[in-house]
């Protein structure tokens, strides 16, 4: 069994290889990523995803077995690229002074989910169907064990806030990130008759400012 780390989840691969695949199977996670997108696992139907993806419905059972085999693949295919990518910046932010790394791996996650629209999608489809199909990491394959290791340094050095363990403060950042990217629409919307800039390179640069403010703690009162 093959697991793909993702923020507070687990993706088990069972016997479906999403990665090395035949174009019919490639063609079919496209349209599935499409259709499921848009309707959910719920309303999404198997016909909609083969007329989109030109192929005879059986396919979708060969390769998947079920169609909550084939929204499985779906959400790790989708995820797969934004993992990897975030596993270079924490890489490399792993090595820098703790602040700097953090915000480096923030900044970097924003960017990558916000880029990947089909993605923000599912997610939230997973998070109202209350997360049937990711499994949560067990404790041996913990997701991104240098993140925690960048923030727990900080931590030991004063830069993070010792009374806000790492689960907590990740969690709250992965959820405010997420959130941010499914709620782009319309709080640039809000901003805009606001009068305010909604440019999302700066509202990125806000949000992470906010979050690193939460890691370090509360300013010192000067009254």
């Amino acid at each position: 069994m093959r697991w793909v780390a993702w923020p507070g989840v687990a993706f088990s691969g069972n016997a479906v290889n999403t990665y090395y695949m035949t174009d019919g199977r490639a063609v079919l996670l496209a349209a599935a990523a499409e259709e499921f997108a848009r309707h959910g696992p719920k309303g999404t139907r198997i016909q909609a995803i083969v007329q989109r993806a030109g192929v005879n419905e059986r396919m979708i059972y060969h390769h998947f077995g079920s169609k909550d085999g084939l929204y499985s693949a779906v959400l790790e295919a989708q995820a797969h690229g934004l993992v990897q990518a975030w596993r270079q910046i924490i890489d490399t932010a792993a090595d820098l002074p703790p602040y700097e790394g953090m915000r480096r791996v923030l900044a970097g996650f924003a960017d990558l989910f916000a880029a990947r629209p089909l993605l923000v999608a599912l997610t939230l489809h997973e998070a109202l169907g209350g997360w049937r199909t990711l499994p949560l990491p067990t404790a041996d394959l913990a997701p991104f064990p240098k993140l925690r290791e960048l923030y727990e340094r900080g931590q030991r050095q004063g830069v993070f806030r010792a009374d806000c363990p790492f689960e907590l403060a990740h969690g709250v950042a992965m959820s405010a990130l997420v959130g941010s990217a499914v709620l782009a629409p319309r709080g640039a919307e809000v901003l805009k008759a606001a009068g305010l800039a909604t440019e999302l390179g700066r509202l990125r640069d806000q949000i992470v400012g906010q979050l690193l403010d939460g890691m370090t703690g509360p300013p010192e009162r000067t009254d």
